[in-house]
């Protein structure tokens, strides 16, 4: 350090003073940043799996509702009548059974048609 002399009176010079006090705000600051980064790294992941676990909870009750929907659907009258005409060639009485013609197959005419009661 510098010192002047001044009379009888020895006194420092303020010019090394304020590097000083810079050196201690970098620590001060390095050491705060060092204190804080760690868990704000851990938040910043954690907020991240939570949006991705939001998403899945999104899509699941999405496919769930859709779930839902077929169940009543497949549990309606609706359907049923449906399956029944699709799958056993049920007819209302005095309707008609169309079939469509499939080319090169030749299809036999029902033997006993078999009717859906109203």
């Amino acid at each position: 350090m510098r010192r002047r002399s001044v009379g009888n009176s020895v006194k420092r010079s303020k010019g090394p003073k304020w590097k000083r006090r810079a050196v201690w705000w970098v620590l001060a600051a390095s050491a705060l940043f060092l204190i804080i980064l760690p868990p704000q790294l851990k938040i910043w992941k954690l907020q991240g799996e939570l949006r991705e676990y939001q998403r899945q909870e999104r899509a699941l009750r999405q496919q769930r509702q859709e779930i839902l929907d077929k169940i009543r659907y497949y549990s309606s009258d609706a359907y049923i009548e449906e399956a029944a005409r699709r799958e056993l060639g049920l007819v209302k009485p005095g309707e008609v059974l169309l079939q469509p013609a499939v080319p090169g197959y030749v299809q036999e005419p029902p033997q006993n048609e078999r009717q859906i009661r109203d």
